[in-house]
């Protein structure tokens, strides 16, 4: 009783904080840097792929569908506006339905889990194509890739039917107007959600890609038994595998230097009395705030992957606009022809 008490009073201290701070402006800024040009980014990525025929294989369809979680992602990250809507009251379904679409965070945790399972499964699929190259049987083939996406978004979805319940609107509330388990005014009321939310795709999809990617960088650099081969097409083979192992590493990293400190955050914070919460509740908020941005960079720093650790992204962009300049150039010839005839 007394623990609830406390948070009860910890969830009071920003009821009076109805002004938009120097600390707000900041955040609004800062999530303005990476919303804007990582959608850009992650559709570019998209569009590569899709209009690519040589990019139609199960890695890139994969890496496909991280861009879509991370550009979905960045449309619904509420870190933009969320702090202007202290003072707004919402009601009734619509406001629900704002609350869970745009204000809360029920659609982030689903893309955010897609991106994680996506990564994850890129990782095992990796360690199969390349330590495993006979177990076919185990390999995920183009025909089978559209099916595994699905079973990872679904997967998502039921992982964050906690989340989606509880973003609901506040009527009777002076802070902000929508419930958000992800918050350090809600958190309390959610512990055994966020517990497995924060070890399930924090701790243990760290463990699955660090075993994977272990494995390939002994085999590619160590004990030498992935692409040894020796002939001139193989050794080129051989060198795009590197680059595409390069790239699957470095978006590993980025994944957990941007994902994992805030399941460390919420790890250490229900591991919290409350009543170290409420004395610290202005320096625990501030941190906040900076591990969520950390979350959200993940989704604009891999499309800038792609473009620095992968030839054939920068190749396909190249072929996109080199196609999207003959275009205008031939409508603009034959607007020119069209005009040569009615003379």
């Amino acid at each position: 009783m007394l623990d609830n008490v406390n948070n009860t009073t910890v969830a009071s201290r920003r009821t009076d904080d109805a002004m938009i701070s120097a600390q707000d402006i900041v955040f609004a800024a800062l999530y303005s840097l990476i919303v804007f040009p990582g959608v850009v980014g992650n559709g570019i990525v998209i569009t590569i792929v899709r209009k690519t025929p040589s990019m139609h294989t199960t890695t890139n369809y994969l890496l496909m569908n991280l861009a879509v979680a991370d550009l979905v992602t960045l449309l619904f990250c509420p870190g933009l506006y969320d702090f202007a809507l202290t003072k707004v009251r919402l009601q009734g379904f619509t406001g629900d339905l704002i609350c869970k679409l745009f204000a809360g965070n029920a659609v982030v945790p689903i893309t955010i889990n897609v991106a994680v399972l996506t990564v994850c499964t890129i990782a095992v699929e990796r360690y199969l194509a390349l330590l495993k190259p006979f177990r076919f049987n185990l390999r995920i083939s183009e025909e089978k890739v559209k099916y595994v996406i699905a079973v990872l978004w679904l997967l998502a979805l039921l992982s964050c039917i906690p989340d989606i319940q509880a973003n609901t609107c506040v009527i009777a509330s002076s802070k902000y107007p929508c419930k958000r388990p992800w918050s350090l005014d809600e958190y309390f009321l959610h512990k055994p959600f966020i517990i497995f939310t924060c070890i399930g795709f924090g701790v243990v999809s760290s463990v699955i890609l660090l075993f994977c990617y272990f494995e390939i960088i002994r085999g590619l650099y160590f004990t030498r038994t992935i692409c040894s081969e020796s002939t001139v097409t193989e050794k080129r083979e051989r060198r795009a595998k590197k680059q595409l192992a390069r790239l699957l590493i470095w978006l590993t990293i980025i994944f957990a230097v941007c994902s994992l400190p805030f399941a460390v955050y919420f790890i250490f914070l229900i591991s919290s009395d409350s009543k170290f919460v409420q004395e610290n509740y202005d320096a625990l908020y501030l941190l906040h705030r900076i591990t969520r941005f950390f979350l959200f960079s993940n989704s604009f720093c891999n499309p800038l992957l792609y473009a620095l650790q992968s030839s054939n992204f920068r190749d396909g962009f190249k072929r996109i606009c080199e196609g999207y300049r003959l275009g205008r150039a031939f409508r603009k010839t034959s607007r020119n022809a069209y005009c040569v005839e009615l003379v």
